[in-house]
């Protein structure tokens, strides 16, 4: 008898829990139902069960995806810190169209009370990238976004102050073009200003490199303050801030950092791009001296900072106060310096420095000749061509002026056309480079080379097969298939070689 009661009990058990179970699944399927209901009251009642209960996101996992769009616009009706929490959370769902109803649901509410700001900020700390970007795309969306209304920029440097992995992706937001109205700088640079003084040097740098990203000048005597008289860790930061800036009042700590060969490697190249952008002649005369410095990512940085200012806004001519610095120091006895010119010059993209360039093709340093190559290399630029051609047989014992005089000539087009061929049909090493200047520049050069192909010449003919089985091109298929029917052997062999390389059979 105690045997069938323990079954009957236990079945009563089982029947209540299967009830039970029933139910909350019915009652769940109901607030997920609800939350698509024509009633903003009853969509948002039902997102704040969901919410208080802890079972928001169970509910709509695997869920169409307009009903989790709806359960979106549900959290928007309902408001609150709450709502703007479980947003953040559902920005992690894998369908584009759900989070950017989330992100317009965050825009239109994550700025209606202190509470909401802060719980939308901590968005920027999320380890989630979709969780990162919705939370940015609402403050900033130039459409939609919510800018700097009151509050807004205080909560984010808040949260900037609280946890350092929002530090970044603040310094976006603060620095983006729907904050960049005169209150809304204003109100972000005084907040920032403030962390400048704060005892902990992590918050000290976040801020610092906001102020970077924002780009007013009033923020410099701060952090010129903060180079003098900081921790190392928190100095490299206002330096890369200050050369962000780029203004005059920061320049000398700037110049200072560049010619220190103890200051920190990359604040060192960040106030060499600082530099750059300034121009003036103070800057260019310390981007010329790091030109020689022992750390070659300083050079690469002083010459990627004077390509900007001998060109700052292409496709705008070159600055010509700043191109005659340059030109004038290629005649410098230093060899790193010439070289670092040489390639910085690459920026003019104009015919008026080829004079300079192919003096500097000449250079007993055969690095100096091949950035001159280099720089000389730009669309139609025609009267570089024979000199162009001549550094094809460049002594370089690297290999390296000669391929650069080829790349060059490829990147001139159309003029360097014919002297490319007929240097085909002279054979040697520098029809091998001519070749392959003719394969890189593709169908334009296809028209020549059939011609090159109909040449008696056997030497044209195979260097015109090299070529055209270098171009990896369908429509160089039959020129070759006719040199590969050749009577000269060579000239036979050639052309079958490249359109195995084609993957073509010869016919």
């Amino acid at each position: 008898m105690r045997k069938h009661l323990n079954y009957l009990v236990f079945g009563a058990i089982v029947l209540i829990v299967a009830t039970l179970a029933i139910n909350h699944s019915r009652h769940m399927r109901y607030l997920v139902d609800s939350m698509s209901s024509p009633n903003p009251r009853v969509r948002s009642s039902a997102a704040l069960e969901l919410i208080n209960s802890e079972q928001f996101m169970d509910a709509i996992t695997g869920e169409p995806v307009h009903i989790r769009e709806n359960a979106a616009g549900a959290l928007r009706d309902l408001g609150t810190a709450a709502a703007v929490t479980q947003c953040i959370a559902f920005l992690k769902d894998d369908s584009g169209p759900v989070r950017t109803h989330l992100a317009h649901a965050l825009a239109a509410i994550g700025a209606n009370s202190p509470a909401n700001i802060t719980q939308l900020a901590k968005g920027l700390n999320d380890g989630d990238s979709y969780v990162r970007k919705g939370t940015i795309d609402a403050l900033t969306n130039p459409q939609w976004g919510i800018g700097p209304r009151p509050g807004v920029a205080a909560g984010i440097v808040a949260e900037m102050k609280a946890d350092a992995g929002s530090r970044g992706p603040a310094g976006d937001v603060l620095s983006s073009a729907v904050f960049e109205t005169p209150a809304g700088r204003a109100q972000s640079v005084a907040l920032l200003l403030a962390q400048l003084k704060d005892t902990d040097p992590a918050v000290r740098s976040g801020a610092a490199d906001a102020l970077g990203k924002i780009g007013d000048p009033s923020a410099d005597p701060a952090l010129i303050g903060l180079v003098q008289h900081d921790v190392a860790s928190v100095v490299r930061v206002a330096i890369g801030a200050l050369a962000l800036i780029a203004s005059p009042d920061g320049e000398p700590v700037l110049i200072s950092a560049v010619a220190n060969p103890n200051a920190d490697s990359n604040a060192r190249e960040q106030a060499a791009a600082g530099l750059g952008k300034l121009g003036d002649p103070a800057a260019i005369t310390a981007l010329l001296s790091a030109l020689s410095d022992d750390d070659l990512d300083l050079r690469t940085a002083a010459v990627a900072a004077l390509a900007h200012a001998v060109r700052p806004m292409p496709p705008a001519p070159a600055v010509q106060p700043v191109l005659k610095r340059l030109i004038a120091a290629l005649a410098n006895n230093n060899n790193d310096l010439r070289k670092g010119v040489a390639s910085a010059l690459v920026a003019v993209d104009s015919p008026s420095i080829d004079p300079a360039l192919v003096v500097a093709l000449k250079d007993p340093d055969p690095r100096v000749r091949a950035a001159a190559a280099v720089s000389l290399g730009f669309t139609g630029n025609a009267p570089a061509v024979p000199a162009l051609i001549a550094a094809l047989s460049d002594p370089d014992p690297t290999g390296n002026t000669p391929a650069a005089a080829r790349d060059a000539l490829a990147a001139i087009g159309t003029p360097a056309l014919a002297p490319l061929t007929t240097e085909t049909a002279r054979g040697g090493v520098d029809a091998w480079y001519a070749s392959q200047a003719l394969a890189h520049m593709g169908v334009l050069a296809l028209p020549a080379l059939r011609r090159e192909a109909a040449n008696p010449d056997p030497t044209a003919q195979r260097w015109a097969a090299v070529a055209l089985g270098g171009m990896g091109l369908a429509d160089a298929k039959p020129t070759l298939e006719q040199l590969a029917q050749s009577s000269n052997a060579d000239v036979q062999y050639v052309a079958r070689e490249q359109l195995a390389r084609l993957g073509a059979t010869p016919n």
